[in-house]
């Protein structure tokens, strides 16, 4: 199948790219300028002569002409993350997709033959405010109502190596030795993060499933586990000796307080209500239809710490150059099936 990749430079992006290319599936991934040697990855070899790179930007709709040509699929993965300026998620998470969009009905003007999936998040459903979720949820609003067959995929928390803006942080905090780690409120609520090899896994396995119309899958760990166990795992995992402690909620508060008597601190709201929610997913339908099975974040914490050191460093390139391989794909369970 011919298949149009967004999205394949960041980090579950090259985890679906390797994926669909191992998988026999031509790719036709978009880059931004200057961005196209990021496509490629020293263990990315199942991808040779499987791939190639249309240079464009989601934010210059015509630099997109073309990119949707003779293809079966779109896979939408790319979009603007929270830390961004709220102009630039509106840019390339809802205007992005409109022109890509465009894109596929100019180039396949009877809409007959293109199926688009789509990488969307769990946040979409979170009881709190978040210009990101309000951006993730208008991009999946724009796909279901373009006229063609769309799959939604919903991961919640993704971790996994490679993961140097999350999971890398947490295993090196969680790592040291001596010293203490503090916790916003008790710690009791419940999040569900999900292996990035789960997440192709379940996309992988969607090809096997016949009914290909108008689907949205739930994408996390098999159980909600409590933020305290999830730092503990992580300590666990990493051979730490450092000590949670919980700060309790009005100490918290006052600190916040505090803070705002000099500078906004919104963000720092927005992060302490965060340790309050309970973050659990129903994945029933990637379950039952597709016969997923993720696994425990204790175990996929535990093999991500296993496979090198590169999570020692900050950044992949730190680590390609103190010689520590960074194996995207390694700790498949996907992978040792085909």
């Amino acid at each position: 199948m011919n298949i149009a990749l967004t999205g394949a430079t960041g980090f579950i992006g090259r985890y679906v790219a390797l994926g669909l290319a191992q998988r026999g599936h031509k790719l036709r991934v978009l880059s931004r300028p200057g961005r196209e040697g990021a496509i490629q990855h020293p263990c990315d070899s199942g991808m040779e002569g499987r791939f190639e790179v249309h240079t464009g930007d989601l934010t210059n709709a015509k630099s997109l002409e073309g990119f949707m040509e003779d293809q079966d699929m779109l896979v939408h993965l790319a979009s603007a993350h929270d830390h961004l300026p709220d102009e630039e998620m509106r840019e390339i998470t809802i205007r992005g997709s409109e022109a890509l969009l465009d894109e596929v009905i100019r180039s396949d003007k009877k809409r007959e033959r293109v199926q688009i999936w789509i990488m969307s998040s769990a946040v979409i459903g979170a009881p709190v405010y978040s210009y990101y979720r309000d951006t993730k949820r208008i991009q999946e609003k724009i796909f279901k109502g373009g006229g063609y067959e769309w799959t939604s995929f919903r991961p919640t928390l993704v971790y996994g190596v490679g993961d140097y803006r999350h999971t890398a942080p947490l295993m090196r905090q969680c790592g040291v030795h001596g010293g203490r780690m503090t916790i916003p409120h008790s710690g009791r609520s419940r999040i569900n993060p999900v292996h990035v090899d789960d997440v192709v896994d379940a996309m992988l396995r969607k090809f096997e499933w016949s009914n290909q119309v108008d689907c949205i899958y739930e994408l996390a760990g098999p159980t909600g586990i409590a933020y305290n166990e999830f730092v503990d795992y992580t300590i666990a995992a990493t051979g730490g000796t450092v000590r949670r402690r919980n700060i309790p909620k009005k100490w918290a508060d006052l600190a916040i307080m505090a803070k705002g008597l000099f500078k906004d601190v919104t963000a720092e709201r927005r992060a302490s209500a965060y340790f309050l929610l309970h973050h659990e997913h129903d994945i029933t339908n990637a379950r039952v239809e597709l016969g997923w099975n993720p696994r425990t974040y204790e175990v996929g914490i535990a093999e991500c710490a296993k496979v090198s050191d590169w999570w020692k460093f900050e950044s992949e390139e730190d680590a390609l150059a103190a010689g520590v391989e960074v194996p995207v794909g390694r700790t498949t369970n996907w992978a040792e099936a085909l």
